[in-house]
């Protein structure tokens, strides 16, 4: 007699596990690159994953996604900021 094997070990699992690590990676790749691209990418990735039954990977991959979202936007809104306050003017330094 077998046991049940858990809700992430379904061949439907194993099929959304894919769409939540492609998820995680757009998650991690927004906290770099054009977070308002990636993040929501990794976003619609991750609930594609977890529809698909991958759950436990899903909901990490949500909480990446969303992470990587939110803090790359706010990296990039500092990092314009600090560009802003060093850049020196077109015509050079005037005295």
């Amino acid at each position: 007699m077998t046991e049940p094997r858990p809700p992430d070990e379904t061949p439907r699992g194993r099929a959304g596990r894919g769409w939540a690590i492609a998820g995680i990676v757009s998650g991690v790749v927004a906290l770099v690159i054009v977070p308002i691209l990636f993040g929501p990418l990794g976003v619609a990735l991750v609930v594609v994953g977890y529809v698909k039954g991958s759950r436990r990977a899903g909901v990490a991959a949500i909480v990446a996604g969303v992470l990587g979202l939110v803090l790359g936007i706010l990296l990039t809104a500092f990092l314009l900021s600090v560009s802003e306050q060093t850049l020196v003017p077109i015509g050079g330094l005037s005295t």
